[in-house]
């Protein structure tokens, strides 16, 4: 399996219009972060589009792929489906629907927002509704969906065979932290190292502290942090964590 990062970042990006890098190093490239979203390539070939972030036209274009056999989402927030009309571009000269993988309720967010790529007549998308801990097919490949809170909403993580990605999280129940026990490679959304004194509403997010500690309950054996704000600076991260915990950067490839 191999899994490209096409996008690692916040919802405003690093840099960001009102923060710019932060606490980032501003001439480390691997500080400058588009939205987040994961192109996944099966043992068996399937070419898997984790979320479609503004900028999936860009990230699909310099990893050289325009063969997606289906998308699965996280969750209907703006950074993480708000590339969906681009990518209905790629799909000018396909003669057959992209299967789409969601809940019901994101199902319904994104089609109110993006209402005219959803019409009966001229979609180019199928539409195939999950439930959490229902596994899922696409090609051989089996996909587990695990219920996720996000603040007063709720995400999907999934587990991949060995895999799992799970971001846009403060919270698991006990089943889907059960799931998780026996991946090897986990892709985990880390917004910032500690959590603020006072939050500005319901927390959405786990902090590096919170992370580590998911990390030692499920051990995988190695971690991929992504969804990464202005205080998470690539090189003082890839210094002070340990080996088999590191940053993602745009465009990072996992062979697994």
């Amino acid at each position: 399996m191999k899994i490209r990062i096409l996008g690692c970042g916040p919802s405003h990006g690093v840099p960001s219009l009102s923060r710019g890098f932060g606490e980032c190093n501003p001439n480390e490239p691997k500080n400058i972060r588009s939205r987040t979203s994961a192109l996944i390539t099966t043992n068996s070939g399937e070419n898997i589009l984790i979320d479609t972030s503004p900028e999936v036209r860009l990230q699909l274009i310099q990893a050289q792929n325009k063969n997606i056999d289906a998308v699965i989402y996280t969750h209907s927030h703006y950074d993480h489906m708000g590339g969906a009309n681009d990518l209905a571009g790629f799909l000018v000269d396909r003669k057959q629907k992209l299967p789409i993988y969601l809940t019901k309720n994101d199902y319904e967010e994104i089609k109110a927002h993006l209402h005219y790529l959803f019409r009966a007549d001229s979609s180019p998308f199928e539409i195939h509704l999950i439930e959490p801990y229902q596994p899922f097919q696409i090609g051989k490949t089996i996909i587990t969906p695990i219920l996720q809170y996000h603040g007063l909403q709720k995400s999907m993580g999934y587990r991949i065979d060995d895999v799992a990605y799970s971001t846009d999280l403060c919270l698991m129940e006990p089943q889907g932290l059960e799931l998780l026990k026996g991946i090897k490679t986990w892709i985990l959304g880390v917004v910032s190292p500690t959590k603020p004194e006072i939050l500005k509403g319901p927390q959405k997010h786990i902090y590096l502290d919170e992370a580590l500690e998911l990390i030692s309950l499920i051990k995988p054996n190695s971690v991929f942090l992504t969804h990464m704000g202005q205080k998470m600076d690539y090189s003082r991260l890839s210094e002070t964590l340990p080996e088999n915990i590191r940053p993602c950067y745009d465009g990072l490839e996992i062979e697994i």
